[in-house]
């Protein structure tokens, strides 16, 4: 007997209209496909090597496997990010603790951490391998180059302040994030501000000019959180599974790239257009390294805070930013509620 597709479906739903309602509905529900959950990740800066982690998480299929269609956008600076996450622009971000800290304080702006990124903080400064500069006490008497209002500039007078150095004899230099390369590598400046990430891309091009590149990072005298990963109080409150959802995806996604450094940054390389996957893997292993490689990232499961570090990170933003220490407790500023259960 030939199959008459339009008949049977005819059939199928006149059943259904026999069943009672609640049972209607669920047949209907089980008919249906699910939908993936459309989510926006915003960065904090441009999509380079040292955030292929979240695009690993999309191609390897990580979020979809949690029910969600991920979209990461490209940002404007971290606090540029905890504001659009609090207006509900994008219900994740990836942003520096401090600036969530700050905002938190000084605007009430109802954002928390949900995962810590990096352990330690990327905070660096960038001096050519052949220069006198070999500590931070060397930056006296010579040019330093920066974006004004950038988190390593935020840092730096409190960084200058615990090696005793004396920032006035400093000529401070302001420029954009892009320009900072060419201005270490021509002589235009002494050192260059930046984060760790940046270092490849900095010897690279030092190394076409015969030269190399030597880094004083911050976390030699800070001991304190970097980057996390944010959402809203809203979508903290509204969608607890969303977030425990994408939180757990964009954990392996870390995991994996940790692993497959190379494999992330190929997965970039198919969704960022121009990605070179040769310049851009260094800084993706540079970014792991900040995530899995401090005391604190081998003692805790990946995205945990650690509360005496949290702790240390809320005093060290608040002396760094002239805010009130006890204006808020450190445990304020996260959610420990949506990590996975280890």
């Amino acid at each position: 007997m030939r199959f008459n597709a339009p008949h049977a479906m005819a059939a199928t739903i006149r059943s259904w209209l026999r069943l009672p309602t609640l049972a209607l509905g669920a047949a209907l529900i089980a008919a249906t496909p699910a939908r993936a959950q459309d989510v926006k990740l915003l960065l904090d800066w441009i999509p380079t090597g040292d955030y292929a982690a979240y695009y690993a998480a999309v191609d390897r299929g990580f979020y979809k496997e949690a029910g969600l269609n991920v979209t990461v956008e490209r940002g404007f600076g971290s606090s540029d990010t905890v504001t659009k996450v609090a207006t509900g622009v994008a219900p994740f971000g990836v942003a520096d603790i401090g600036a969530l800290m700050a905002g938190r304080v000084r605007a009430q702006v109802p954002v928390r951490a949900v995962a810590s990124i990096y352990t330690r903080p990327p905070h660096s400064v960038f001096v050519l391998g052949d220069s006198p500069i070999r500590t931070f006490k060397d930056l006296e008497g010579r040019s330093l180059a920066g974006a004004p209002g950038s988190a390593v500039r935020v840092f730096l007078p409190l960084v200058l302040a615990r090696n005793k150095v004396d920032i006035a004899k400093i000529s401070l230099i302001n420029s954009e994030p892009a320009t900072m390369g060419p201005l270490l590598v021509s002589g235009k400046a002494n050192a260059v501000t930046g984060f760790l990430p940046n270092r490849p891309r900095f010897e690279a091009m030092a190394k076409e000019q015969g030269k190399d590149v030597r880094v004083l990072q911050f976390a030699e005298t800070l001991q304190i959180y970097g980057n996390a990963l944010i959402a809203s109080d809203a979508v903290l409150e509204k969608s607890p599974d969303l977030v425990r959802r994408f939180v757990a995806a964009t954990l392996r996604g870390l995991e994996f790239t940790r692993a497959n450094p190379r494999g992330a940054i190929e997965s970039m390389a198919k969704l960022v257009p121009g990605i070179d996957i040769a310049r851009e893997q260094p800084a993706t292993e540079i970014a792991s390294q900040l995530v899995f490689e401090s005391d604190i990232a081998r003692r805790l499961p990946v995205g945990a805070f650690d509360a005496e570090q949290l702790r240390r990170t809320w005093e060290t933003v608040a002396e760094a930013q002239q805010l009130d220490a006890k204006a808020a407790n450190p445990e304020s500023f996260v959610s420990r509620d949506f990590l996975p259960k280890r």
